[in-house]
């Protein structure tokens, strides 16, 4: 493999001769003549460096002129050389990327002709002699960019001051013990046996979400898209959009046609859903949560559920601990939030108290999780649910209990505030109290006449 790279090279001195400016750039990484490879390069390089710290204005007629005083014009490829090193730069924003490719692959040439010139003498070395060598080889690497990368100053590290770094779930009791919502850079897993109200709850989470303008995303692995938007839409649709009837199995509720519009209007470039002819694995994933966290500002990843996703292992402890590795580092790099539903084992219905490793699966799953929720349907209770919080990495808070009671009319959780059933998520037109008490008066009105 070639220990050098002809377009970083060229990059570099075309962003630096677009942007003079850049040259303050390769100042920081301490970018020198010896780490260009192509003469000609070094040649440019060490007399745009000496221009700048004359003080002196870069640009082509200046460096044609100091090149022809110094008789290295020709040397250098002349100025039509300089026109093709600009004309090859897309933007100048990659100088620091390129710069970096040029450190590496200097530190690189070092070593090799380091060990090259040592090659020779290499069998009449003693014990001192090869710790001298290798003495050498580790100076040249810890003074490499390479190094740079594994570590910051503390003081150059600001503290994220923004008025929302969390996402409020929308349920006030369980906000208040993570301190604002779920935290920006975070993994939530969400657990509980089947019927137990998970999917319900996200639901909530997300419009939550998209009411406070951060952009989300949705993975179902067991229901089409048309599936979970229809029980999506009548969450969060008002009362004056519900449509109730009945049919051969009993009472329907559905959103209406006007109220379907209304929210996708709403959902427009702010709510995506992973695509049902992608097949659903750890790349195409990762690949998803990626593109949206950068291309979309989606803040926002609920995956429904770790069991449908494909991963690569021989195993299946070895498959769950590689995705959950890879969606940790997503939160963390992309600085989002990831909820994760996962099984619960079948012995944690035996258990008194929920358990984080009360989850299905490897270890390592309640391990790299930030929060754990469960959720528990109790079965003495029609229509009560309890999210119960097992793991807290933010506020050490923790064995929390979020008492939920369901709304089979509004397809919602509520607190005994009645918060949650009460709230407009804004996808319409702003509504009024006073109308929506009236309405669910009708709404009851109605149920008991069927």
């Amino acid at each position: 493999m070639a220990l050098y790279n002809l377009y970083a090279e060229q990059s570099v001195l075309g962003s630096i001769l677009i942007e003079p400016e850049s040259i303050l750039v390769a100042n920081q990484f301490n970018l020198s003549v010896d780490d260009f490879f192509h003469p000609q390069h070094q040649i440019i390089y060490n007399c745009i460096k000496k221009m700048h710290d004359s003080g002196d204005a870069i640009d082509f007629i200046t460096l044609k002129h100091n090149l022809e005083k110094a008789d290295l014009l020709e040397k250098a490829g002349g100025v039509s050389y300089f026109t093709s090193l600009t004309s090859a730069v897309p933007t100048t924003k990659n100088i620091s990327y390129h710069i970096k490719i040029l450190k590496e692959l200097a530190t690189k040439r070092n070593i090799y002709n380091l060990i090259s010139d040592k090659a020779k003498t290499i069998k009449k070395m003693d014990g001192q002699d090869m710790i001298k060598l290798a003495n050498e080889v580790k100076a040249t690497v810890l003074d490499s960019p390479c190094v740079d990368d594994l570590f910051v100053d503390a003081s150059d590290i600001t503290l994220d001051t923004t008025p929302s770094p969390s996402i409020q779930t929308g349920f006030a009791p369980l906000d208040a013990v993570t301190s604002g919502g779920l935290n920006f850079g975070t993994l939530t897993v969400l657990t509980g046996s089947p019927g137990s109200g998970k999917s319900t709850f996200l639901n909530q989470i997300l419009a939550n979400a998209l009411s406070l303008g951060f952009n989300s995303f949705l993975y179902s692995g067991e229901l089409t898209a048309q599936m979970a938007l229809d029980w999506f839409y009548k969450t969060v649709a008002n009362p004056i959009h519900l449509s109730f009837g009945v049919n051969n199995f009993g009472k329907t509720i559905k959103a209406t046609d006007e109220g379907v519009l209304q929210i996708n209007k709403w959902l427009k470039n702010k709510l995506f859903l992973f695509s049902k002819n992608a097949q659903a694995d750890e790349t195409n994933i990762s690949t998803v949560i990626e593109f949206l966290a950068v291309k979309k500002n989606v803040k926002l990843f609920v995956l429904d559920n770790l069991m449908t996703i494909e991963c690569r292992g021989t195993d299946k402890y070895e498959k769950q601990i590689n995705v959950i590795k890879s969606l940790k580092n997503l939160a963390k790099n992309y600085n989002i939030v990831i909820i994760l539903v996962a099984h619960s084992n079948k012995n944690s219905i035996q258990h008194r108290e929920p358990h984080v490793f009360d989850i299905s699966g490897a270890s390592e799953i309640a391990n790299l999780s930030d929060y754990i929720l469960t959720a528990t349907r109790d079965n003495d209770r029609d229509n009560e649910t309890t999210i119960l919080l097992l793991k807290n990495r933010i506020t050490g808070l923790i064995k929390k209990h979020l008492q939920l009671k369901f709304s089979p009319d509004r397809k919602r959780f509520y607190t005994d505030a009645k918060l949650e059933l009460e709230r407009d998520y804004g996808y319409g037109e702003v509504y009024e109290q006073e109308r929506f008490c009236w309405e669910m008066w009708l709404i009851i009105w109605n149920l008991y006449n069927w």
